[in-house]
């Protein structure tokens, strides 16, 4: 059964008093229109006996017709009033005023009964419709509060209500999609926190075992120099790992802005190259550059440094002895390109999908000191300079590399 709300009750039993109000104001519209008729209904008997008195030989029928003047109105006054009839007389005395004003006054008050019903019964549907409409949104609202982010209010309407339910769906969207990002976020750390301490784990089991047995073999210093310089690779892998971290971490939480600004891209390759060209060297690997001179690109140059040589670094580590990586640049008047492209191991397939994951290890890797966060720094520094990272590779082949800037969205 519904309940009318203090509200609505309010609102009909006004309507009510309206009407009823109405219906008494109609009985006196007709009270008063009876008297009017009254009174003009006596002034033309007036005149009619009046009109006879005064012209005895004239026909009965010209009473009805002729003009009456005021001599005649006067004489037929003072024939009638002796008699009772006059427009003060009691409306009982007087049939036709009374069947006048019973009539007018009914005919009022059938329209005011209908005007009132009608609106009456639309009120009420109304009002019914807009307590089941709000029903239905109190129920969606506590829906979302209990859990259900999906629950939405049902309308399709404009206006009034459904203008205030249209905002609270947009701001139940919203919410949704905070409480979605912090979800992610949490499960993202969470992730994170695990992989570090898994990827701290390792060397610091390692840093201890070696001081232990650097401990044992005091006497024996090969063996101590041996581990020692063990321990320092394990202490410089943590360390690659908790810097890389904070790179990533950084730029994740937009603490850091890109200071873009157009620069030589043979420049910044050969910063690159002088990073890693002593290594190179050492490992019998070869680093070669080719491009156009005059090629710029508007970028953060420490950034775009910072991301092409964790691809070089990459390529390095997945390179035979005798290998050769190639880096070119190329540029037309929407894109610019950078490749990287080597002759070594390639990557598997079903890896292609993964490389650029945080933490992500082959299971056919065979490089033990990588840490799975050089690709998913340079994929993020890239996509923070509005570009995109692309890679191709076959297994014994070798993998490239291509980062793609369009140069309207680097001004």
């Amino acid at each position: 059964m519904w309940k009318l709300e203090k509200e609505a009750k309010t609102l009909l039993f006004g309507t009510a008093i309206v009407c009823i109000l109405s219906l008494l104001l109609a009985f006196g519209i007709s009270s008063v229109l009876a008297k009017h008729f009254q009174e003009d209904l006596t002034a033309h008997d007036y005149g009619v006996a009046g009109y006879l008195l005064n012209h005895s030989d004239a026909l009965v029928l010209s009473a009805f017709t002729d003009e009456k003047g005021e001599e005649d109105i006067l004489r037929g006054f003072r024939a009638l009033s002796p008699l009772g009839y006059h427009d003060a007389a009691s409306i009982a005395l007087l049939p036709t005023v009374l069947a006048y004003r019973n009539q007018l006054l009914f005919s009022l008050a059938a329209l005011l009964l209908f005007v009132f019903t009608a609106t009456y019964a639309l009120l009420f549907l109304y009002l019914r419709r807009q307590r089941k409409a709000i029903q239905s949104a109190d129920r969606a609202i506590r829906e979302f509060l209990d859990g259900n982010a999906a629950s939405r209010i049902e309308c399709e309407q404009t206006g009034g209500w459904y203008s205030l339910f249209h905002e609270v769906n947009e701001l139940s969207a919203i919410l949704s999609a905070h409480a979605e990002k912090e979800k992610q976020t949490k499960e993202f750390l969470q992730g994170m926190i695990s992989d570090v301490s898994h990827q701290l784990k390792t060397p610091l089991s390692a840093l201890k075992m070696y001081q232990e047995i650097i401990g044992s073999h005091s006497s024996e210093p090969e063996t101590a120099v041996s581990f020692s310089e063990k321990s320092l690779r394990e202490i410089k892998r943590m360390e690659a790992v908790v810097y890389t971290l904070l790179k990533l971490a950084r730029l994740d939480a937009g603490m850091i802005q890109m200071q873009k600004a157009p620069e030589h891209i043979e420049t910044l390759m050969r910063d690159v190259l002088e990073r890693f060209e002593i290594r190179a060297e050492q490992e019998g690997k070869v680093i070669a550059l080719s491009g156009s001179e005059d090629a710029s690109l508007c970028c953060d140059a420490l950034w775009i440094s910072e991301a092409v040589g964790n691809i070089v670094k990459n390529a390095l580590e997945h390179t035979e002895s005798g290998g050769h990586i190639n880096v070119r640049w190329e540029q037309n008047a929407l894109i610019t390109k950078i490749v990287i492209e080597d002759d070594g191991k390639g990557i598997c397939p079903e890896d292609l999908y993964h490389i650029f994951k945080r933490f992500y290890r082959s299971r056919f890797s065979q490089d033990s000191h990588g840490i799975g966060l050089g690709l998913p720094l340079a994929k993020t520094i890239v996509e923070l300079h509005r570009g995109t990272i692309s890679v191709a590779s076959r297994l014994n082949t070798g993998t490239t590399f291509t980062l793609s800037f369009f140069n309207l969205t680097n001004e």
